[in-house]
């Protein structure tokens, strides 16, 4: 990426610790994401203020990098816009996901640009920048259009309420073969390498045109995500369908509560394996899992999940259980190199013209040499198009 077109005005681009961050400095950030929400989603019943500042401070899963900035204008404290990039494993196809909120009143003015800009140079090597659940007619649907995100899937996003859903629909018979295996938090040993080998079945599932590998489940990376889970004082609930024959797990469905929402719980993965589809396994171990978790937690109240649009086996068996759309979204990608191509243009200066309007030519033109950021401090201060290191 050659250059970047600069804001309406001068913004400066911080890099932005959640670790090292005053409370005054976390209130500020979330209060971005809220005043954006309370414009794009009002309906977004979920995000609070002590929600959203329990998910900036939580602790990294142990296989992704988050990396946070805030955009503000020079010699003020109170940011304008902040943005987020989460960088899962290691390789150039692995995810890139990008999140960016600019206050309502302070939007088209560039500064959205001017973080996408950073976060884009931060992505390093990596082939695709991918941001996740863009409503229609949102001001990030045409952010992402504008800037060559193309569509690369569509969700649903689904919830069932616990304190009116038909629990008769949990009440399912246990196919011949089969056994109900389940625990909180870590699995039992003797089931990890078994329980990670079923994991994977997800891989299988339909993804639309999304372009990015996912890494391997391991018994490892199971380790790890129960230690970053507790952590996060979150508490996984897993409930497992095993094979009586083998001893092998045959399919699987886990969900997540945290401590700063005991009221919602956040429905993960659902995975049968392909030699053991056609059993009906997915609708009995989700129907178990609600069963379990509403005698088990009454304090839990609404449980919510999404579901690629294509995927329709997979959204017969959420509203078998009693799960129902709320509302739909889209995942959007571009490639780096095009997305760098693009921002080189824009950040083209227009050609001097006559009074006429005609274009200068010959030893009259004249041009500009854009001036980089000027580095202050750990800030950026975008005047002009900055020059930076070329994107693969």
């Amino acid at each position: 990426m050659n250059a970047c077109p600069p804001p309406e005005k001068p913004v400066d681009i911080i890099r932005f610790d959640p670790a090292s961050a005053t409370a005054a400095e976390l209130s500020a950030y979330v209060e971005v994401q809220l005043a954006a929400s309370s414009v794009d989603q009002p309906q977004q019943r979920a995000f609070t203020a002590d929600w959203a500042l329990a998910s900036l401070t939580r602790r990294p899963s142990a296989d992704q990098r988050r990396i946070h900035w805030i955009a503000r204008m020079p010699g003020t404290a109170q940011p304008v816009g902040v943005a987020l990039l989460v960088l899962f494993g290691t390789a150039d196809s692995d995810l890139a996901a990008i999140d960016i909120t600019v206050l309502p009143d302070q939007r088209r003015r560039g500064m959205g640009t001017a973080l996408l800009c950073e976060l884009a140079m931060a992505a390093g090597r990596r082939n695709t920048l991918h941001i996740e659940n863009i409503r229609a007619g949102t001001a990030a649907q045409a952010f992402a259009e504008r800037h060559g995100f193309a569509v690369a899937q569509r969700t649903v996003q689904l919830s069932v309420d616990l304190a009116l859903a038909d629990r008769a629909r949990w009440q399912v018979r246990a196919p011949a073969g089969y056994r109900l295996e389940r625990w909180t938090g870590a699995a039992p040993e003797h089931l990890l390498v078994s329980y990670a080998a079923a994991r994977n079945a997800v891989m299988e599932a339909p993804h639309g045109d999304m372009s990015f590998t996912q890494p391997e489940w391991s018994p490892q990376r199971i380790r790890d995500e129960e230690a970053t889970t507790l952590a996060r004082n979150g508490e996984l609930r897993v409930v497992t369908a095993l094979h009586q024959q083998t001893g092998e797990i045959a399919g699987l469905t886990y969900l997540v509560i945290y401590q700063d929402r005991p009221e919602l719980a956040d429905q993960q993965d659902t995975a049968v394996l392909a030699a053991h589809r056609g059993n009906g396994l997915g609708v009995w171990i989700k129907a178990a899992n609600l069963q379990w978790l509403a005698a088990d937690r009454p304090a839990v109240r609404r449980v919510r999940t999404s579901n690629a649009a294509e995927n329709e086996h997979m959204l017969r068996v959420n509203q078998q259980v009693g799960f129902r759309a709320e509302a739909t979204s889209e995942n959007r990608e571009v490639r780096t190199a095009d997305l760098a191509a693009r921002l080189a243009t824009e950040a083209e200066p227009a050609p001097p013209r006559t009074r006429n309007g005609s274009p200068l030519t010959g030893r009259g033109d004249t041009s500009c040499d854009p001036a980089p950021y000027i580095a202050s401090k750990g800030a950026r201060s975008m005047q002009t198009p900055m020059k930076s290191p070329r994107l693969p």
